[in-house]
Parts: structure tokens; sequence; C-alpha cells
């Protein structure tokens, strides 16, 4: 689907070049959209729009300005939709990095009217960059592989490596893997505080989650399972199998 060398160039980038994409490039990225299988149940949808529709929908809320934006619309109460959007979103956005186009995840809207109701979940900014895409993991500040994973083989390490590089809100890294032959389960790292109380964080955590198993996809394919167990401070969201 998409290289595994797009999760080094991918980074989310808040500056562009204001002219709009070719329309190839927009066909392209709906075209791929279609290819994508998200590994859960649940239902979503999303819209390409360009900067004056997208202003006529949300106002232009957004922090970050952009000549298009890819926005997802579900049930946001569902689990498995959102970790399909993350999965999809993220898939979409390394499609874009490796076209040389930036992308940026923007998760905190004060959305308008024309959105409530709508089953807006999230959105991805993107268009030519105004500055630099990475060229290196030096680039990149993230936790060690050590601190979101454990049981490792000389085989998942490769994997977990690019894994390692998903983005997150607040680049809280809210993922830890277990690993065992030839699964790796996957916890979401339960967050203390005012924050995690709020309705927006919990569901960009979700999302989160489907943005790390898609970082999963660039190395191999596999199958999710529900494989429910308990871990100290970590609470349980699926197992994959490779």
């Amino acid at each position: 689907m998409v290289s595994k060398e797009s999760a080094v160039k991918r980074r989310s980038v808040r500056k562009y070049d204001m002219r709009p994409l070719p329309n190839d490039v927009l066909q392209g990225l709906k075209d791929f959209l279609g290819t994508i299988e998200p590994p859960f149940e649940g239902n979503f949808w999303s819209s390409i729009l360009n900067k004056e529709e997208y202003d006529k929908r949300s106002g232009g809320m957004f922090g970050v300005s952009a000549p298009h934006y890819l926005m997802f619309f579900g049930d946001k109460e569902d689990d498995n939709v959102l970790r399909n959007v993350g999965f999809a979103g993220e898939l979409a956005a390394l499609w874009l990095a490796e076209a040389g186009i930036g992308t940026c995840w923007l998760g905190g809207p004060k959305s308008k009217e024309t959105l409530d109701g709508s089953g807006y979940i999230i959105c991805i900014c993107f268009g030519a960059p105004a500055e630099a895409l990475r060229s290196s993991e030096s680039e990149f500040d993230r936790k060690s592989l050590g601190d979101i994973a454990s049981n490792y083989d000389t085989e998942q390490e490769e994997i977990l490596k690019y894994v390692r590089l998903a983005p997150s809100a607040r680049n809280l890294q809210p993922w830890f893997f277990i690993c065992e032959t030839n699964a790796i389960h996957v916890f979401r790292i339960k967050t203390g505080g005012l924050m995690s109380k709020l309705a927006l964080f919990k569901m960009l955590q979700k999302i989160d989650i489907g943005i790390a198993i898609s970082h999963f996809s660039l190395t191999r394919p596999f199958t999710t399972e529900d494989r429910p167990q308990n871990e100290k401070d970590m609470k349980y969201e699926c197992t994959l199998k490779f």
C-alpha cells in the first residue's frame, strides 16, 4: 500500500503553499482511500474539502491553514470506528508523504453548526509543504522502543521500529505492545489528571491507537483478534496476529 520509508518522511506540517494540489493527486488520494481495509468492524466515511469549502462548513476554526482538508465522519461513540479512522487517516497521510505532500492531524476543532450533528470526528489538513519533511529517524521526538514494548524478538523489533514513529495527540504515544510468538497485544496506557476525563481526549486516544496499528501494516499483513487480558495501568485494545 505504502512503503515503510514513508513513516520516516512524514511529519506534522503547519505551514503550506496555499495553491491547490493538482486534481490527479486528489483523485489518487480518493482512490487510495477506497483500497484501505479497516482492521475493525465499524463504518466511517470521509470527504475532501478545499479551503473555501472547509471555511463554509467549519468556519476555519483550526489553527492550521492548508489548501485541502480530509474530513472523517462516523459514530464517535464507537471505539472501533475511532480506531478505523486513525488507521485509514494515517495511511492516507503516509501515502501523501510518499508523494512529498505535507499533512497534519487536527484534533480539536470548535466546529460551527454546519458540522454539528454530521457525525464529524476529525480531519487531516494537507497540501504542498512550505517546510521540509523529515529525512532521518534522528529528527523524531519519540519514546525509546523499550518504553513502548516488551518481549520482542529481532523480527518484531524491525516491525516496532516503524510503529515507534507513529504520531499521536500531544505526542503522548499512549500505547504499549506486549509481544509473543506471531502475535502482539496492543494496550492503551491509562492517563490520569483532568485531561483524561475530557471526551475529546478519550476520542483522540482511541484514534491514536488506530494510527499506531496502521504503522504495523507497513511491514506485513495482520489480522486483529480479541484476547482480553489485564495489565496494571493499561487498557487492552486488541491483539495483532501475524
